[in-house]
């Protein structure tokens, strides 16, 4: 089993030193885990409303300490992610800033519409008055910015593809013809999405993707990894398991694995 959406402290919303993360995943029987510590956004000239990542002088640092980790333990096996906020027209600072330090993955996510963190339950409230239409225009908006994601060339895997549907959301209309056209992007970009089960914790109460884009994933050889999405220790390898029944269920056999930038797959 692995788990490869591991946050930390040092993103200011999570909890739980580095080692108290590895323990869990070492008492749960992981096989490999990897950081991915939300990238600091101010590198890319982006100050959110709520602190949501860690400051750029904590970078380097991070992926010390992470390093220093990893040659110290090998039960499970650590790698070492990134996970970056996908800001338009930013991408050459993306470049930039990522390409000095030895990531195994670079894991590219949406979580801000313009300012709005749509994601942070502190501003949660803010849909409550939206129409359906324009409940729809944010699901346009979001897929749009994932395919953007997606054609950048820059990452290796995509972060909880679907969590605009995090809070529940959903316009009447559907988004099939989105999820289809965002599969058929990661078909030709060659990209792995990830299984994150955090999603069966928020108010959606499904894993992302749901089971409608997985499946058109599948179909399309996309391939994929598992992640928490943990924030605190307790939470590492969370329903690892329940997903990769789901994933085989679907007809997935492997999942994929990296190092330094390159993917391999492990059966399942």
């Amino acid at each position: 089993m692995v788990d490869y959406h591991i946050h930390t402290d040092r993103c200011g919303h999570a909890k739980g030193s580095l080692e108290e993360y590895y323990r869990e995943a070492q008492r749960k029987g992981l096989e490999e885990i990897g950081f991915a510590d939300h990238f600091p956004l101010d590198l890319l000239g982006f100050t959110p409303p709520i602190k949501v990542t860690m400051e750029g002088e904590e970078l380097s640092q991070y992926v010390i300490d992470i390093d220093k980790l990893r040659q110290e333990k090998n039960n499970p096996s650590v790698k070492l992610g990134i996970e970056v906020d996908y800001l338009p027209g930013r991408e050459e600072a993306i470049k930039k800033e990522i390409n000095p330090y030895p990531f195994d993955y670079i894991m590219g996510s949406v979580h801000f519409l313009g300012n709005w963190d749509f994601t942070n339950p502190q501003v949660a409230y803010e849909y409550e008055n939206l129409k359906d239409h324009e409940i729809f225009k944010i699901h346009e908006e979001y897929f749009q910015l994932i395919e953007e994601v997606v054609q950048s060339g820059i990452f290796d895997i995509i972060g909880h593809i679907d969590v605009i549907k995090k809070f529940g959301y959903l316009p009447r209309k559907g988004t099939r013809y989105l999820m289809e056209r965002v599969s058929d992007l990661l078909k030709d970009a060659d990209i792995c999405i990830e299984v994150n089960t955090a999603g069966f914790y928020a108010p959606i109460k499904e894993f992302y993707p749901g089971l409608e884009l997985l499946k058109l994933c599948y179909h399309k050889r996309i391939p994929i990894t598992l992640g928490s999405d943990a924030h605190r220790p307790a939470d590492v390898g969370r329903d690892i398991k329940k997903a990769l029944a789901v994933v085989k269920e679907v007809g997935y056999r492997e999942i994929a694995l990296f190092r330094r930038r390159e993917r391999n797959c492990r059966k399942i």
